[in-house]
């Protein structure tokens, strides 16, 4: 095996320390594409938490619609079965009274 000259043994190292810099710098950037990907593409870790943060947000505005749905049936039972009810919305809603009652209007004073 021949010996190398010291420039020959420089030069080497030069190229090796040379080569090793490429890597650091490409797998560098390697890191920074797929940083960039797993944090910010359409499958992201960015994407996943907003779509958490909508479903937890959706999940407070279904228990709220699921409760108003709840007292429009128990309104709707109510106005089925119950015909006092229907009366009293009558009255209250569209004014009717019933033959032979009399109606007072009360007017209330605005400034007081």
């Amino acid at each position: 095996m021949p010996r190398l000259t010291k420039a020959q043994k420089e030069l080497q190292q030069e190229q090796k320390s040379t080569m090793t810099r490429k890597r650091l710098v490409l797998i560098g950037a390697l890191t920074v594409i797929v940083a960039v990907f797993v944090l910010f593409s359409q499958y992201g870790v960015v994407t996943r938490v907003g779509l958490a943060s909508d479903t937890t947000d959706l999940s407070v505005v279904l228990s709220q619609q699921r409760g108003v749905s709840d007292s429009l049936r128990k309104v709707i039972r109510k106005l089925e079965t119950d015909t006092t009810e229907i009366e009293r919305l009558a009255r209250e809603r569209y004014g009717y009274v019933r033959p032979g009652e009399e109606v007072f209007v009360i007017k209330t004073d605005s400034a007081l």
